[in-house]
């Protein structure tokens, strides 16, 4: 059976597995060269697809932490792989592998896999976020993926916050002012360690201004959390949604749904959603 190979390409780590109309199958994990030159990471990515690859394979898609020009799948500037921006990413794969090849950012792809296949009711207005090692957001609104003019729609993990940006509040990054990290310390505020279940409040009342923002901004149906920080949804969920009453209109607060993700390999999901919407609209307008 034919499949495309998708990548789900993040700040600390990268998933890949072929993907059909019959689902995933199975999923490899590799530790990303974040700190590496241009050119190693666009041999790490060059090599996850070739060890891929089959004669099945008819197309890649990947989503990455990156603000992507959607026009021809530019890769613009990437905050959590600092070496690696201004890439022709899209047209670096179709040149290597001769196959159609969709790009889109990771966050987008998130929001895809949980719009078309998270065990939801159905919605036409839907916001993922992903808490990893930074933060990004994609918008589905009436039910079509909203990426802006540029591809930067959405991304309120970059507004100005306290002394940062939003992003250093609400993902890894804020248990990094702490020089520890979110499993540490989630595994001890599960046991019950006071200074740990503190800092997950915190981050809560961050999360729940950041979210604010999104449902002024939005009105979404729903807000879909993924990411590694998203596992201790339990720990800030409280604080998360009582600074969201405070802080946006009531009407809204109390009509949104905010839940972590239920849905395994999302993004993943969501690039190959991505992938065959591509084809879809590139025939209609070629029957036009």
């Amino acid at each position: 059976m034919s499949h495309i190979i998708c990548i789900d390409l993040g700040g600390t780590k990268a998933h890949v597995a072929q993907v059909s109309k019959s689902g995933l199958g199975q999923v490899y994990r590799h530790d990303v060269p974040r700190r590496g030159t241009k050119q190693e990471v666009n041999d790490f990515i060059e090599y996850l697809v070739e060890s891929n690859m089959t004669r099945q394979s008819t197309g890649i898609a990947i989503g990455v932490p990156s603000a992507v020009r959607i026009s021809d799948g530019h890769i613009i500037d990437t905050v959590n792989i600092p070496n690696w921006h201004d890439v022709s990413l899209k047209h670096n794969l179709m040149h290597r592998f001769c196959v159609e090849t969709y790009v889109q950012n990771d966050a987008n792809c998130f929001t895809l896999g949980e719009y078309y296949y998270g065990p939801h009711l159905p919605t036409d207005n839907l916001v993922g976020v992903t808490l990893g090692t930074g933060l990004g957001s994609g918008i589905v609104l009436n039910g079509a993926l909203y990426t802006g003019r540029n591809g930067f729609a959405g991304e309120f993990g970059s507004f100005p916050y306290l002394d940062g940006i939003i992003e250093d509040y609400t993902s890894g990054q804020f248990f990094k002012r702490f020089a520890t990290d979110g499993a540490k310390e989630a595994e001890k505020a599960n046991l019950g360690d006071l200074k740990a279940l503190n800092m997950f409040v915190q981050l809560g009342e961050h999360l729940g201004n950041a979210l604010a923002h999104v449902l002024l901004a939005f009105d979404p149906d729903k807000i879909v959390l993924g990411g590694s920080v998203a596992h201790s949804f339990p720990l800030f969920s409280q604080s998360m949604f009582s600074t969201l009453k405070q802080r946006s209109h009531s009407a809204l607060a109390e009509h949104v749904q905010v839940q972590p993700s239920r849905l395994q390999y999302a993004p993943l999901l969501g690039a190959y959603a991505g992938f065959t919407n591509q084809l879809i609209y590139s025939k209609e307008l070629s029957d036009v």
